[in-house]
């Protein structure tokens, strides 16, 4: 594997720019509100901002999360070190696919609960799927849903045995035996070489394909959460503009100069 940093983010979007212009220097608490129905109330175009920004803010920050796992495909001293009881290879590598899987899982619901909330889709948490979203996104924003579907699967190459109900499974960790890898990982001590068996040549080249396998997907995910959200570029403008009438504030200066749909 490589030595370099990922600077995975959502910065090439122009949804972050109308996003951002669109709340500008608007503070809550320079405005008299005393709770959220007065405020959605007087300003409901912030309103929906605000609520967009905290999911847009969420889904950005999975993918600064995601940086940390090449730096942890990059660790060199192991076993890792504990004042408890050391980590040994398998259980680093495995821990670290766990916490990727887990962190593409969190990508992908975090859209979903984007999706729903710039479109005001109204969707229930509990019933907020692909499913769900395919149903009503399918005429109305197909290239949407496009992205929704490669998110969806973001990491499936790193699953063994995926449960389509529940998005779980076993973790594949490309050492050809990972059950003898796992036992030879257990038994490592310094200064011992198990014949017939090169445990760390073999870590390696699992980390190696697994940090192959891991910048992949989270560089496809990435390319598609970007188009996802510009998709949506054109509708929350409108739809922010539209709530903006006879609203308290109005739109602020950066979204009319350089987001507000020209008549």
């Amino acid at each position: 594997m490589n030595d370099s940093y990922y600077w995975w983010g959502l910065e090439e979007s122009t949804f972050k720019g109308v996003l951002y212009d669109s709340i500008n220097t608007y503070f809550l608490h320079d405005h008299p509100y005393n709770n959220w129905k007065e405020f959605s109330e007087a300003d409901p175009h912030m309103a929906y901002a605000h609520l967009t920004y905290i999911r847009f803010e969420a889904l950005e920050q999975q993918f600064i999360d995601l940086r940390v796992i090449p730096q942890m495909l990059g660790v060199q001293d192991l076993p890792i070190k504990s004042i408890v009881k050391d980590i040994n290879r398998y259980e680093w590598l495995k821990s670290i696919v766990d916490l990727t899987l887990f962190r593409f899982s969190s990508l992908r619901d975090i859209c979903f609960h984007f999706v729903n909330e710039v479109l005001e889709l109204k969707i229930k948490d509990h019933e907020l799927n692909i499913k769900k979203l395919k149903s009503r996104l399918r005429d109305s924003h197909p290239n949407v849903l496009m992205n929704l579907k490669v998110l969806d699967s973001s990491g499936l190459p790193l699953r063994e045995d995926r449960n389509e109900r529940a998005h779980k499974g076993f973790c594949k960790l490309y050492t050809e035996d990972d059950d003898f890898f796992k036992t030879a990982a257990w038994m490592e001590k310094p200064g011992q070489v198990m014949e017939g068996y090169d445990l760390i040549s073999v870590f390696n080249s699992a980390r190696d394909k697994i940090s192959s396998i891991v910048i992949n997907e989270v560089e496809t995910a990435l390319k598609s959460c970007i188009s996802l959200v510009n998709e949506l570029y054109d509708y929350y403008r409108d739809h922010h503009d539209f709530l903006s009438k006879n609203s308290r504030s109005g739109v602020s200066g950066h979204f009319h100069d350089y987001h507000r749909k020209k008549k």
